[in-house]
């Protein structure tokens, strides 16, 4: 099983990474427990993957980078515009917070945010992902963290992201740890691609703001209210 190709439901936000071992504290995941139970523990409790990703000094700020978070459509059509090497991603923002996240190949699923509050988001996140005619159903506990840095009147995020993988099919799941353990490499290689694209968008906004707005602009892929919102805060 290619467990790159499980990942693109989180790659909205950055690249995640091998981790040997994460322990989430209960703080981190208490507002998980209290809307989702102990259904939701199991996920954090006994996974079927980790992954982590941290992003030192991108070139936004932090009220930029929560725009981005919580506007997903207007940072898929970044990355369509500033990262072509990625999937063409698509999302749809339904009611209740709910974020549809679509990749060509097939997988798809649900991001619920679950805790918004300055410096962090908390997601929930099914999805499910077809192979051999098989289809393999998954649940993420997505947890990012930022923080804006300032030095020499430049202003940064350093945004770290830690994700609990619960695949629900004991086949899956060892098929997707055993990738892990003999093709780290190949793994790290893919979701790396994921890492430059927020370098990227972050430089390309720092550069030339208002040259990122006419190319959102003319993408046609934006709304009026998402561009709009876009040239205040940007």
């Amino acid at each position: 099983m290619r467990t790159d190709r499980y990942f693109p439901i989180i790659t909205l936000f950055l690249a995640l990474v091998c981790l040997p071992a994460v322990v989430f504290s209960t703080e981190d995941i208490s507002s998980l427990l209290e809307k989702r139970g102990p259904g939701a523990k199991e996920i954090v409790a006994n996974p079927s993957l980790f992954r982590e990703a941290k992003l030192p000094h991108l070139s936004i700020s932090r009220k930029q980078i929560e725009f981005l978070i919580d506007n997903p459509h207007v940072a898929v059509t970044l990355a369509h515009l500033y990262a072509p090497y990625l999937d063409r991603y698509s999302v749809t923002v339904q009611p209740d917070h709910v974020i549809h996240i679509e990749d060509p190949g097939n997988p798809a699923g649900d991001a619920e945010l679950i805790e918004a509050r300055s410096g962090r988001r908390v997601y929930l996140i099914a999805g499910y992902y077809d192979l051999l005619k098989m289809r393999f159903n998954g649940d993420i506990a997505l947890i990012t963290v930022y923080s804006e840095q300032r030095e020499h009147a430049m202003v940064s995020v350093d945004a770290t992201v830690i994700a609990s993988i619960k695949i629900k099919s004991a086949f899956a799941g060892v098929l997707a740890q055993l990738a892990d353990f003999l093709f780290p490499k190949k793994v790290d290689e893919r979701l790396a691609r994921f890492s430059h694209a927020a370098e990227d968008i972050s430089l390309a906004i720092r550069k030339d703001p208002k040259d990122v707005y006419r190319k959102l602009k003319a993408s046609g892929e934006v709304s009026a209210e998402e561009l709009e919102e876009f040239g205040r805060t940007f």
